[in-house]
Order: structure tokens, then sequence, then C-alpha cells
């Protein structure tokens, strides 16, 4: 799990989770939505990633 915290996909889809929550605090339901739904999606491929790589 340290690994994952040290990678800039992480990093990323925590500011994009960030950024939806922004959003949907302004008023911008649907994009804070998919802005959260697409930095979720990047950190557990990046999740996914990590573990296949480590297997081989």
């Amino acid at each position: 799990m340290k690994d994952l915290f040290k990678t800039k996909t992480f990093w990323g889809g925590i500011g994009a989770v960030a950024t939806g929550i922004g959003l949907i605090l302004a008023g911008s339901v649907p994009e804070g939505v998919n802005a959260i739904a697409t930095g979720l999606l990047a950190i557990f491929v990046r999740d996914g990633i990590r573990k296949v790589e480590s297997e081989q």
C-alpha cells in the first residue's frame, strides 16, 4: 500500500476527488460526480496495475 501512495496517479486521483467535492459544493453536481468517479477510477486502476506488476 505504501507504494501506491508514492505514485503521481494516486495523488492526481485524490486531487480529482477533492475537485469533485468542490464542484458539488459549488452547485455543479453532475460535473462533480464525474470528477470524483474519474479520480476513483484512476486510483483503482493504478492499484490494479501495481499489483499485477508486483506478481511478475
